[in-house]
């Protein structure tokens, strides 16, 4: 009976986690990406009940300032970030309803000091306004930890 219920158990976690891997929300979600730590792996998943086309320059990583940036010390010390030229292009893109892409941030363009990064764990908090089209919140936004290089 014992080896019953524990049976029983595991396939209700196992039905959980499926149904929790195939159940897609909408919006966006920033991690750094495992093969290349300075690139942020951004991915979008559309809102809208129907297709939409937006601006390429509008996706977060689409243009330096389609993301908001803040990178922090855990001691609270703020580090300088880049402010490049970066004027969007007239370019766009559609989405099917439901739709997820997925891009990169290259955040050797958005810290100044890349060396900053060998002296500690930097907090990068990020922030994306999102198209109107996308059916998303207005901001949407997190916080990554970039570990202290080597």
């Amino acid at each position: 009976m014992r080896l019953f219920r524990v049976g029983l158990m595991c396939v209700g976690i196992l039905t959980t986690t499926v149904i929790a891997q195939t159940t897609t929300k909408a919006g966006v979600v920033a991690e750094l990406d495992r093969r290349s730590p300075l690139h942020l792996r951004v991915t979008l998943r559309s809102g809208a009940a129907s297709d939409v086309t937006i601006y390429r320059a509008d996706l977060p990583w689409g243009n330096r300032y389609s993301m908001v940036f803040a990178a922090v010390r855990p001691s609270g010390e703020s580090l300088d970030l880049m402010l490049p030229i970066d004027d969007p292009g007239p370019t766009k893109t559609s989405l099917k309803a439901g739709e997820s892409l997925t891009g990169d941030v290259d955040l050797r363009y958005v810290i100044r000091d890349v060396n900053a990064l060998k002296e500690s764990d930097v907090l990068l908090f990020w922030a994306y306004k999102a198209p109107q089209e996308l059916h998303l919140p207005e901001w949407i936004g997190g916080m990554v930890l970039v570990p202290k290089q080597k």
